[in-house]
C-alpha cells in the first residue's frame, strides 16, 4: 500500500467518534434530557444528518479549491471539538449551537479523508477498491469505540461526561494529523498547484466560509420542514447537473456518468433503510424490543456497536476477497455488488415483521430479530458504502471526483430527510411508547422499504449487462 494509508487509517478512526456519539444518541439525548417529543426529535434528527451529508457536497467542492484536504479536516476537528463543548451543557440553545457547531466538523471531514485516499491511487489500480474497504473498517472502529462510550453513559444518563469525553478524543485527533501532516499533502488538486501566497488567499477566505456556516445552519435546523425542502430541491439539481455534466462529454466519459448515475439512485433506497438506525429503529429498539441479553441490559450505543463489529471483520475479508477475484476475473461486478447490497438491506427489514409477529404478551420483540438486521445492514453496507467511494475514482475524471465524492455523500443526506418521514410514520398517528399500540404501524414501515430494496435490486440485476457494456466503452 502506498504511504500515507496506515496514517488516514488512524485519523479515521480518532476523527470519526464524534459522528458515532451523536448518531448512537441525539434522538434519545432531545427526548431524555431537553424534553422533546419523539416526532419533533425524529424530524430534527433527519434534519441534521441530511445536511450533514448535505455539506460533504460542499465540502467536495471547497476541499482543493479553498483549503488543501489536510487543512479542512484540522478545521473540521477543531469545530467538532468546540461542538462537543456545547453540547455538554444540556440546554435547547445550546444543542442547537451544538449541532451546528459539529456539522461544520463532521460535514467537512468524511470527504476530504477519502479524497486522501483517492489521490494515492491511480482510476485502474486494484488496490482502490482494497484501501477503501480497509479505510471503512478504520471509520468503523472509530464508531465502535464512540458507541461502546455512548452506551456505557446511556446507562446513567450521564451525557455532559459523555460530550466532555468526545470533545477529548478530537484532541488526540488533532495529535494523530498534526504528527502525520507532511505525509498527507494534495496530489492533483487545483492547491497543489498554486503559491504560498495564494493558498494563504485562498484558505482565509475558506474559513471565513467555513465560520458564516454556523449561525446559518443554527437558523435552519429550528425549521426541520423548510430544511427537508431545501435538501430535497438540491437533490433535484443534482440529478439534472449530473445528466447535464454527462453529456457535455464524449460518449465514453458519458457513459461511465451515467452509469455512476444509475447506481447512486439505486443507492437511495439502501441508505433510508441506513439512516432509519438514528431514529426509528432507534425508537423501536428503546420501546419495542425486549433489550435483555443473559439478564444485561443492551443500550443503544452498544446496539449499534454490531453493525460496527460486522464492518470492522467484514471489510478486510471482503477487501480480500475482491482483490483475489480480480486477479482471475476482468469481469466489472460493480452492479453485481450493489444488487446483493440492495438484497441484503431488503432481508434486514423484512425480517423485523415476522419477529413483530412472534412478540410476547407486552408487545416486545426479541433481541435476536433486532440483531439479525443490524448484521445484514452492515452486509449491505460494505457492499455500497465504500464500494460508492471507490466508485467515483473508477467511473470519474480526475477533475470531478472532489464534486463527486460530495454527492455519493449528499446521496445519504436526502435518505435521511426521506428516512425521518417514514420514521414518523412508523410512529403512528398518536405517539406512544406501547409496542402493541405502535408495532403494526412500524410493521407497515418495514414491510414497504423492504419490499422497494428487493425491487430495486431486482432492477439492478436486470440491468447489469448493460451497465458492464456502458462501462467498459472506450
Amino acid at each position: 500500500m502506498p504511504r500515507g494509508i496506515p496514517c488516514i487509517f488512524l485519523l479515521q478512526i480518532f476523527s470519526t467518534m464524534s459522528f458515532a456519539v451523536m448518531y448512537a444518541t441525539l434522538v434519545l439525548y432531545m427526548k431524555q434530557k431537553i424534553g422533546l417529543t419523539g416526532k419533533e426529535a425524529d424530524s430534527i434528527t433527519g434534519v441534521y444528518f441530511a445536511y450533514n451529508f448535505a455539506l460533504h457536497l460542499f465540502a467536495g467542492f471547497i476541499a482543493g479549491r479553498f483549503f488543501t484536504y489536510r487543512a479542512l479536516i484540522a478545521v473540521g476537528v477543531f469545530f467538532q471539538l468546540i461542538a462537543a463543548l456545547f453540547l455538554s451543557q444540556q440546554t435547547l440553545l445550546t444543542l442547537y449551537i451544538g449541532m451546528a457547531a459539529m456539522l461544520v466538523g463532521t460535514g467537512t471531514m468524511v470527504t476530504c479523508i477519502n479524497m486522501l485516499v483517492s489521490q494515492l491511487f491511480s482510476p485502474t489500480d486494484s488496490r482502490r477498491e482494497t484501501a477503501f474497504l480497509w479505510n471503512y473498517s478504520g471509520m468503523n472502529i472509530g464508531f465502535l469505540l464512540g458507541n461502546s462510550l455512548a452506551g456505557f453513559f446511556q446507562v446513567s444518563g450521564d451525557y455532559h461526561t459523555l460530550y466532555l469525553l468526545t470533545a477529548a478524543s478530537n484532541v488526540v485527533t488533532l495529535v494523530v494529523l498534526f504528527i502525520n501532516w507532511r505525509c498527507l499533502h494534495d496530489r492533483g488538486s487545483i492547491l497543489a498547484k498554486v503559491r504560498r501566497g495564494e493558498l494563504y488567499k485562498r484558505q482565509m477566505i475558506g474559513f471565513g466560509i467555513v465560520c458564516i456556516l454556523v449561525p446559518v445552519l443554527y437558523v435552519l435546523l429550528q425549521y426541520p420542514s423548510l430544511s427537508g425542502g431545501l435538501i430535497l430541491f438540491g437533490a433535484a439539481a443534482m440529478i439534472v447537473y449530473i445528466v447535464k455534466l454527462a453529456f457535455n462529454h464524449e460518449k465514453p466519459v458519458r457513459n461511465k456518468i451515467l452509469v455512476f448515475l444509475v447506481l447512486l439512485i439505486a443507492a437511495q433506497i439502501f441508505w433510508i433503510i441506513y439512516q432509519l438506525t438514528p431514529m426509528g429503529l432507534t425508537l423501536f429498539a428503546q420501546d419495542n424490543v425486549d433489550r435483555h441479553v443473559m439478564g444485561y441490559l443492551v443500550t443503544q450505543g452498544w446496539i449499534s456497536d454490531i453493525n460496527n463489529i460486522t464492518i470492522i471483520f467484514g471489510g478486510p475479508l471482503l477487501a480480500v476477497f475482491f482483490r483475489w477475484y480480480r486477479n482471475r476475473s476482468s469481469v466489472n461486478i460493480l452492479p453485481i455488488q450493489y444488487g446483493l447490497g440492495l438484497t441484503l438491506s431488503s432481508a434486514g427489514l423484512l425480517i423485523l415483521p415476522i419477529g413483530i409477529a412472534f412478540a410476547n404478551q407486552a408487545g416486545l420483540v426479541d433481541f435476536s430479530w433486532l440483531f439479525s438486521t443490524y448484521v445484514l445492514l452492515a452486509l449491505a453496507e460494505l457492499l455500497i458504502s465504500p464500494i460508492g467511494y471507490s466508485m467515483v475514482g473508477r467511473l470519474i475524471p480526475s477533475n470531478m471526483q472532489s464534486m463527486m465524492m460530495g454527492m455519493v455523500l449528499f446521496n445519504s443526506g436526502v435518505a435521511a430527510v426521506l428516512a425521518s418521514f417514514f420514521s414518523n410514520q412508523a410512529l403512528g398517528d398518536v405517539e406512544t411508547s406501547n409496542p402493541l399500540v405502535s408495532n403494526p404501524s412500524f410493521a407497515h414501515v418495514f414491510h414497504g422499504l423492504g419490499w422497494s430494496a428487493l425491487a430495486c435490486a431486482v432492477i439492478i440485476f436486470a440491468l447489469t449487462p448493460i451497465l458492464r457494456r456502458m462501462m467498459s466503452s472506450s
